[in-house]
């Protein structure tokens, strides 16, 4: 269940993937500033897309389900289990405190800004809350009528590291007691069955074991074979992840996010760099500058993301000096060097290019947290289905870049949990083993490398110079 859109996947015993179905969720106008989701929308699109999955599958050969959840989502629920206030995303901006702020009093807990202005704003509806509820919280109370959460998810709330269990201190910091927040499981525990009216909606039979998932991202790094302290792995999707594999927690230097955050196994933690809206940057160009594209994909039955990625293999490494800084998400997305002999073309690569540079700037930071060398990353996503924007990443990150055969490593992941919960393997190096393979390797090749370096000088600094200050625009 992602930030866009959910998806129901089978895989088989091995890793492979048997049926898929994604269906995207409605997107509703919202004032600048505002991200807000329905729950039921994300149980809409997981029961249209299982009932499509299952059309000639035989329901007695499921034998468990696990799922992978976009982090941060935050809403609550009554104790019937009605949602008493749209869902905040992570992308959502009310906020009573910049990320400085927040990082001097209790840490970077993102989720609870988003409560506390629901308290202070909506007091009557909080009254009422029975359960603060995260994706993982309300799909799996939809399926076996538990309030858990994982501690990929929980981090963002009054999580204690050590324990990994809520922090009265927090709670009472905060004023959100700890019997508010759900129940925090273990990822990979059987935590109940699926209950006969999901399986109905869902097209399953009942009683199948619902076994705990876990965040996106750590999901995907365990879907990736990533499990192993000075690993790192990069996802490509609506944003760009970079999260390197490390023994325990590591507090970031400086104003820049980078978020500590439990691994799905191995007592491993992740510290994690996130640059927001990178995908969704392209998403943008093609809704708004891209009908005839999108005609043309519709009447001929191609992917408009592989059209536009042909368009931006006529132009040459660094998009002859048109830059894009993604900040997108922010409001403060910016280009740079724009004049009359660049074409859509070069904004299409410019796109590609402004994910890659973000991707090597976090990495950059979190291999010198991490006291940490690498030769290869492995990076999936969206993205790694285009060569182009694969290649993209490996000239301007100088490694070579190792692609998996499941691009959906959030869902991998989640599958690797239900199969060692199931019993077909002993261990998680196990099932990685037999379920993880690599498709494709990308070389840097030297002469673009050449370009993206002096690019990398340039972005990093005009980034964070914006990022830091406010919007030229503010007040318009």
């Amino acid at each position: 269940m992602g930030t866009t859109g959910a998806r129901t996947i089978i895989f088989d015993k091995e890793g492979n993937i048997c049926k898929k179905a994604y269906q995207e969720y409605p997107v509703p106008k919202q004032p600048v500033g505002i991200s807000e989701q329905d729950p039921e929308i994300w149980w809409n699109a997981i029961k249209k897309t299982c009932n499509i999955v299952m059309k000639k599958e035989k329901p007695q050969e499921i034998v468990g389900i696990c799922g992978s959840f976009a982090r941060e989502t935050t809403s609550i629920v009554n104790k019937e289990g009605k949602v008493l206030h749209p869902a905040f995303t992570w992308m959502d901006e009310r906020e009573e405190m910049d990320a400085k702020a927040w990082e001097e009093e209790g840490g970077l807990r993102r989720a609870i800004p988003k409560l506390l202005w629901l308290k202070k704003n909506k007091e009557d509806l909080f009254k009422k809350a029975f359960k603060i509820s995260f994706p993982i919280t309300y799909i799996y109370q939809k399926l076996c009528g538990c309030y858990i959460t994982d501690p990929t998810n929980g981090v963002y709330g009054i999580m204690n590291h050590s324990t990994l269990d809520w922090d009265e201190e927090l709670a009472e910091l905060y004023d959100l007691p700890i019997d508010l927040w759900p129940e925090i499981k273990t990822p990979g525990e059987i935590v109940g069955e699926l209950q006969s009216p999901a399986a109905k909606e869902l097209g399953l039979q009942s009683n199948i074991p619902i076994i705990v998932g876990g965040g996106d991202q750590q999901c995907a790094a365990l879907g990736l074979g990533v499990i192993d302290e000075g690993q790192v792995k990069i996802t490509n999707g609506t944003g760009t992840f970079v999260d390197l594999v490390v023994d325990e927690p590591i507090k970031a230097a400086g104003d820049i996010p980078i978020f500590s955050i439990p691994a799905m196994v191995n007592d491993k933690w992740h510290i994690e760099g996130v640059m927001p809206g990178t995908g969704t940057t392209l998403k943008w160009f093609k809704d708004n500058f891209s009908q005839l594209q999108m005609k043309e994909s519709q009447e001929k039955d191609v992917d408009v993301y592989d059209m536009l990625a042909k368009e931006a293999e006529q132009i040459e490494p660094g998009s002859n000096g048109l830059l894009i800084l993604p900040l997108y998400i922010f409001r403060k997305g910016t280009i740079h060097g724009l004049g009359w002999n660049h074409s859509r073309a070069h904004m299409i690569r410019a796109i590609m290019e402004s994910s890659a540079l973000s991707g090597q700037m976090y990495l950059q930071m979190l291999l010198a947290m991490g006291k940490a060398t690498i030769s290869e990353i492995k990076a999936d996503g969206g993205a790694m289905n285009s060569d182009l924007w694969a290649q993209i990443l490996a000239d301007v990150i100088g490694k070579r870049i190792t692609v998996p055969e499941v691009r959906d490593g959030a869902s991998l992941g989640s599958a690797i949990l239900g199969a060692l919960a199931t019993k077909y393997y002993n261990s998680i190096e196990e099932a990685v083993e037999k379920m993880v393979r690599f498709e494709k390797q990308y070389e840097p090749i030297k002469k673009h490398q050449r370009v993206y370096k002096k690019l990398s000088r340039i972005f990093m600094p005009a980034l964070l110079d914006i990022y830091q200050n406010k919007r030229v625009t503010k007040d318009l």
